[in-house]
């Protein structure tokens, strides 16, 4: 906000925003939690470039809170995808040594190593289980409502 008024000055910033001075210099405070709804900040945006102002300071600042919220969003499906490929593994390794247990001339060692195949499955199961946490209606509504996603 500091950075439009500095180029149009506040009184055109609050003519903009049809608010007074003081509220407008309210959204450029860190302490503020407020911002301008996405048509004043377009309008911002606006004014800026035709004062001469490079850039798209409102813009750019939502594209970079979008990139933060993408790159979690990112690294969620990328662990999503090892874990769903290491039960992939495990799966096979644990169905493998099983199906040798069938043979007749399987030994104990056989059924042993079938178990710990088995266990190595099911605490990677566990692990891919704990990862589609993220995704479930109730970890995505809360980022969504935080992003303007629900209104």
């Amino acid at each position: 906000m500091k950075q439009v008024a500095d180029l149009i000055d506040w009184p055109a910033c609050a003519a903009i925003a049809g608010k007074t001075v003081r509220n407008v210099q309210y959204w450029g405070q860190d302490s503020c939690s407020a911002t301008p709804p996405i048509a004043t900040a377009l309008a911002f945006d606006v004014a800026f470039q035709k004062a001469g102002g490079e850039g798209a300071p409102f813009r750019d600042a939502y594209v970079f809170q979008f990139k933060e919220v993408m790159t979690g969003q990112d690294a969620c499906r990328r662990a999503l995808a090892e874990a769903i490929a290491e039960v992939a593994r495990e799966s096979g390794d644990a169905l493998a040594a099983s199906i040798e247990i069938t043979q007749s001339n399987a030994s104990p060692l056989s059924t042993l190593r079938a178990s710990a195949e088995v266990g190595q499955l099911l605490a990677a199961a566990n692990r891919l289980a704990r990862r589609l946490v993220p995704f479930h209606t109730a970890g995505v509504l809360p980022v969504a409502r935080e992003t303007g996603g629900l209104q």
